[in-house]
C-alpha cells in the first residue's frame, strides 16, 4: 500500500511553511533583542551613568543596530515569502525530503546570521573600540587602552566573512531545493 500522494504532497508544504515562519520568528528575537540594546545606546548618550562616555553610548547603539536591521531583514522576507506560498501544495513531494532541505536550510541560515551580525560587529570594533578610559579628573599610571585593534577587528571580520562564504550558499541552494520541491510561489498581490 502506497501513501496518499495528496497527503505526502500536504506535509511537504506544511514543512516548507514551518520553516518559513520559524526562520521569521528568528528574526523577531534578533529584532527585538537589537531594539533593546541600541535604545540602551541612546540610553547611555542622554543619560550615562557614572563612568559611562557618549562613546558608550554610540557604540551600544551601533551594536543594537548589528542585531536588529539583520532581523527585520529576516522576519520581513521570510514573513513575505510565507504568504507568497500560501494557497496549498503545488506537488505531492515526499515530506521527508521536504524536512531535510528545509532542515538543513534553517541550520544553515544560523550560520549565515552569525556571519552577518559578526561583520557588522566587527565594522563596529575597527570603527570605535572598546575603550577603557580612566574618569575624569582620575590620574592613572596606566594608559587608556583600545581593543581590539583596527587589525584584530579586520581579522575578526575575515573570519566572519567565511563563515557566511561557506554558510551562504549552503542556505540558499537548500532554500531553493526545499522550494522547487514544495511548488512555485504566488505572485505578489498588487
Amino acid at each position: 500500500m502506497g501513501a496518499d500522494p495528496a497527503a505526502e504532497g500536504k506535509g511537504a508544504y506544511v514543512l516548507s511553511q514551518l520553516y518559513y515562519y520559524a526562520a521569521a520568528v528568528v528574526g523577531v528575537g534578533l529584532l527585538i533583542g537589537g531594539g533593546i540594546a541600541a535604545l540602551m545606546g541612546v540610553r547611555t548618550l542622554v543619560l550615562p551613568e557614572e563612568f559611562e562616555q557618549a562613546r558608550d553610548g554610540v557604540r551600544g547603539l551601533l551594536i543594537g543596530l548589528c542585531f536588529l536591521l539583520p532581523g527585520a531583514a529576516l522576519l520581513w522576507w521570510h514573513l513575505r515569502e510565507a504568504r507568497r506560498r500560501e494557497g496549498g501544495p503545488a506537488t505531492d513531494a515526499f515530506w521527508g525530503t521536504s524536512l531535510y532541505f528545509h532542515l538543513v536550510a534553517l541550520v544553515a541560515l544560523a550560520f549565515v546570521l552569525i556571519g552577518t551580525i559578526g561583520i557588522l560587529i566587527s565594522a563596529v570594533d575597527a570603527a570605535l573600540p572598546r575603550c577603557f578610559l580612566p574618569p575624569e579628573g582620575v590620574t592613572s599610571m596606566l594608559l587608556s587602552e583600545c581593543s581590539p585593534s583596527r587589525e584584530d577587528a579586520a581579522r575578526m571580520a575575515l573570519n566572519f566573512a567565511i563563515v557566511l562564504i561557506v554558510g551562504g550558499p549552503v542556505f540558499w541552494w537548500h532554500l531553493r531545493q526545499g522550494r522547487r520541491l514544495t511548488g512555485p510561489a504566488q505572485p505578489d498581490p498588487e
